[in-house]
């Protein structure tokens, strides 16, 4: 893989070393992200990443939103640079909430995938879209990437087995 940047959008409270570490907002409580910006406006140089993190962060935005999202990553990304995303999958969620599968907190591997984690009250942890691997990997391909592969989920132990989806992908062209 080309030399490059390797960006975490979305880190909130989960600062990573050896990462450039993005988020639209600094808390106090947590370790400054490098770059305070949103997630479809990063000052950052074309083509300079060639890896992009994202872990529960895509879902929070509307789905008319993503296709800005995604253009601005792309327009970060080297080619064949590598994407990662890891989020709540809609079908599972949904299934444990049929289920009554709830977790720690009785809500958290259903309502939560969903709506997000309510406890923090704050309107930027609130989901806005939900998907699955197979309606993402198709939303990516349509956008400029491909090899798209689901692997097993590293983040959120409460979500891993039971409400996550981690899928990897690769930006085409030049």
């Amino acid at each position: 893989m080309s030399t490059g940047i390797r960006l975490h959008v979305g880190c909130g409270r989960q600062y990573m070393e050896g990462w450039t570490n993005v988020d639209i907002v600094v808390n106090p409580q947590w370790k400054a992200p490098d770059i305070v910006a949103p997630a479809w406006d990063i000052p950052l140089p074309d083509k300079s990443v060639a890896e992009l993190l994202s872990v529960h962060s895509f879902e929070h935005f509307y789905r008319w939103e993503c296709d800005t999202v995604l253009a601005e990553w792309r327009r970060l990304m080297l080619p064949r640079a590598l994407l990662v995303l890891e989020m709540p999958d809609l079908l599972k969620f949904c299934k444990n909430v049929l289920e009554g599968r709830g977790g720690k907190h009785p809500d958290q591997l259903g309502l939560w995938g969903m709506y997000g984690d309510p406890r923090d009250r704050d309107p930027f942890m609130a989901h806005h879209w939900g998907w699955t691997f197979t309606t993402l990997a198709a939303f990516l391909e349509a956008n400029g990437f491909a090899d798209c592969v689901e692997e097993p989920t590293q983040w959120h132990a409460s979500g891993k087995e039971h409400r996550d989806f981690r899928l990897t992908a690769r930006r085409t062209g030049k």
